[in-house]
């Protein structure tokens, strides 16, 4: 059964000409039929090139079987295949990804073709690649994270402690160390405690959090820590400890001393409340007024704090956090004043729990740090910028002293040149051999420049990475001051594709200026040499039809007027080429002299008037008794005669054409309207190009005489500007007409 490419684009019109997906036809062999435009930029072929390619042929040996195996799938069930992800090589060498699925293409019940639809999941492939070079961040967020960290690996039955990180050493005084590689039964053969949260995070995959009061063995240290245990993958268990014994003895010393407490929080200069768990406040101090902005004698009891809070909806996260952990400590809330004014308070509350260890209520205090809050905000903001940039930039950041040793370096300038951090640190760089010879003594001239204060620009240079390959690479440097000393921060970006691309370049450009010098070769000679013969054709029917007009039938007539119409169309294209020749070459001159503008468009359009006539137009002039310019008469007869036959052949029958002449200041402005088919913005945009032609189909638009080259509007540009004037269109859009106004100087 063979592929009908009419009857697909018929039934798929719009899937083919306006999906944003890719689109492909193929045969029962994998053969591509047929492909919408977004799949061949994607692929980077030709329409011609892709009849001869197989979907196949584009995939990695691993994938080719599972596409085979779906395409036997579709033709044995008629059923559409499953979503699938292919790695597909495209024209250039590189590679995209796509996701796609296909059905079958049916006639008579009969599987002739087979549909695909996909998707460039390209950029999404890249993220995820991302996403996997963040494990890396990760480590590092673990290593110098602020809370203690032991990473417990399951062997058999029982844990070893297989990593620590810096926190945990710095806890323990150091003695961590000694214990790397123990076993917990060991460690913890008097705390069962322990073990047992182990094993049941482990079997359970769960989360444990607990507090306990816990001895160093190695130091005989006593403290109170709340421990997480968290099962993170497969084998591991990760425990996180944070020291709270200031928090537990300041709680048992509130207990022992409550109502001497009690009496101490009038006097207090923070907040203190109490208040139950929906948000009724039981008590309050002064501080809690003035903070707040009532009086200090005003009672709020009974009220509820939740209507203080700027994000009420914030304090059920924060209600459910005291819930979990029992307290909160330094917590963030934004409030409200009683006036309305906005602040910021931070919280430090406990959650108070009856003899049967039923939370009844919250006691708690808070200060206000709004000024110190907005500070530190735009501390952290501003440090996390350029933390993040400076660690997640691709550039490779070096800062060097005045000396120019390395005393910092991020993790693109390791992956850049090879070496690690840890090497290039402490060494200077004019001994580390990784700038090109015939760039070093440059380099540290430049360098020593810069130190005394003199502004350097960007420089592209070779440098050698650790394999002692070259790289091109562009060379950026800044002062920075830190603890009262100048540094130099050097930015080194990568540009070796660039360099490479740069002679790609420059060849590419010789030869599109050589194809460019040949393509006006040969419309200069073309036109030229078509010239004489057309002359001949021209002149030889004229000839012929008066010579013998009397003994020639009607049918031989009007051949000899088809040949005589034909030769002066295949005329004016050639004498269009040829002004575009002379355009391109520069030999576009004008012959000015005096011309009364209003006498040349009566004469011009009187030629048009039987052209308007036949096409059953009306055409009203509006012309100045006299209006005299230093004009070449020949080429704005020519501009005069194009848009008039524009006008004409783009106006339904009934319609109507309009020219005026007007002065307006210094200038004299023709304009030539018409009620026609119009202009939408893109076709405005390109109107007045090299071979701008508009070709304009559909219903109601049989009447557009769609002949011409696409030259003339272009040619005409050109005249006008070298008269010193100016030519512009104007429409409101499609069905709505146009006008083209042309502006020359009176003077």
């Amino acid at each position: 059964m063979t592929y009908n490419r009419e009857e697909i684009r018929e039934n798929y019109k719009d899937l083919f000409e306006n999906s944003l997906d890719l689109i492909y036809v193929s045969d029962l062999n994998g053969n591509f039929l047929d492909v919408n435009d977004l799949t061949l930029l994607a692929l980077g072929y030709e329409r011609e090139e892709i009849k001869h390619i197989k979907f196949l042929d584009l995939l990695e040996k691993d994938e080719i079987k599972i596409a085979y195996d779906a395409l036997k799938e579709i033709i044995k069930t008629g059923k559409q295949s499953k979503r699938k992800e292919y790695k597909l090589r495209v024209k250039n060498g590189n590679f995209i990804f796509v996701e796609t699925y296909a059905m079958a293409l049916k006639r008579n019940g009969k599987i002739y073709a087979i549909l695909g639809i996909g998707r460039n999941i390209t950029d999404r492939k890249k993220a995820e690649n991302r996403l996997i070079d963040s494990k890396e961040m990760f480590s590092t967020l673990y290593k110098e994270g602020p809370i203690a960290t032991y990473t417990w690996k399951k062997f058999n039955d029982d844990f070893v402690l297989i990593e620590f990180n810096n926190a945990a050493e710095k806890i323990t005084h150091g003695n961590v160390v000694g214990v790397l590689g123990h076993k917990a039964l060991e460690m913890y053969k008097d705390r069962p405690d322990i073990l047992d949260d182990l094993n049941k995070c482990f079997d359970e995959k769960t989360n444990i959090t607990r507090e306990m009061k816990y001895k160093f063995y190695f130091t005989e240290e006593e403290k109170y820590l709340l421990v997480n245990y968290g099962y993170v993958k497969p084998e591991l268990v990760i425990v996180q400890t944070v020291d709270i014994t200031e928090k537990v003895i300041a709680e048992e010393k509130l207990r022992q001393s409550e109502i001497k407490y009690r009496n101490m929080i009038n006097n207090l200069d923070v907040g203190f409340y109490q208040v139950c768990l929906d948000g009724t406040l039981l008590t309050h101090n002064p501080a809690y007024n003035k903070i707040l902005g009532f009086e200090p004698s005003e009672s709020l009891v009974n009220s509820n704090v939740t209507n203080l809070w700027q994000y009420p909806e914030l304090r059920n996260e924060y209600l459910q956090q005291i819930l979990r952990d029992g307290y909160v400590r330094g917590y963030l809330c934004h409030a409200l004043k009683k006036s309305g004014d906005k602040i910021v308070l931070e919280l430090n509350s406990h959650l108070t729990r009856d003899m049967k260890g039923t939370p009844i209520r919250i006691d708690g205090t808070f200060i206000d740090i709004t000024e110190k809050f907005t500070l530190e905000r735009e501390l952290k903001e501003s440090e996390e910028k350029y933390r993040f940039f400076y660690e997640n930039t691709p550039s490779s950041i070096v800062i060097l002293n005045s000396r120019g040793k390395i005393i910092e370096c991020n993790p693109a300038t390791e992956m850049m040149f090879g070496y690690s951090r840890d090497y290039l640190i402490g060494k200077y760089f004019q001994k580390i051999s990784v700038i090109h010879p015939n760039y070093l003594t440059n380099i540290i001239d430049l360098f020593q420049r810069f130190i005394k204060g003199e502004k350097i620009h960007r420089i592209d240079l070779q440098m050698y990475k650790k394999d002692r390959s070259l790289i091109w690479v562009s060379l950026q440097a800044s002062l920075i001051q830190m603890q009262n000393e100048y540094y130099v921060q050097a930015l080194f970006n990568e540009i070796t594709k660039r360099k490479q691309a740069e002679l790609l370049i420059n060849e590419e450009v010789k030869k599109l200026k050589d194809l460019d010098q040949i393509r006006k070769n040969l419309i200069s000679r073309v036109s030229h040499e078509l010239k004489t013969p057309l002359a001949t054709v021209c002149g030889g029917a004229e000839l012929f039809s008066h010579l013998y007009n009397a003994e020639l039938n009607d049918e031989q007539i009007e051949l000899i007027n088809l040949i005589e119409k034909g030769g002066k169309r295949l005329k004016f294209l050639v004498d269009n080429l040829i002004d575009i020749s002379r355009i391109e070459y520069n030999k576009f001159k004008l012959s000015k002299k005096q011309n009364d503008l209003s006498e040349l468009i009566r004469e011009s359009t009187s030629e048009m008037l039987h052209f308007a006539k036949e096409r059953n137009l009306s055409l009203n002039i509006e012309l100045v008794d006299e209006i005299s310019l230093y004009i070449d008469r020949i080429r704005i007869e020519q501009v005069i005669m194009n848009l008039l036959s524009n006008a004409i052949k783009n106006t339904p029958p009934l319609g109507k054409i309009k020219i005026k002449v007007e002065e307006t200041g210094n200038w004299a402005q023709i304009t030539i309207s018409d009620t026609g088919v119009g202009l939408t913005r893109d076709e405005m945009d390109i109107l007045f190009t090299r071979f701008g032609k508009i070709e304009r189909y559909g219903d109601g638009l049989e009447y557009i005489n769609i002949q011409g080259s696409g030259l003339g509007l272009f040619i005409s540009k050109e005249i006008i500007d070298l008269h010193n004037g100016n030519i512009r269109v104007e429409s409101e859009g499609r069905g709505k007409g146009s006008s083209f106004i042309v502006k020359l100087p009176m003077n």
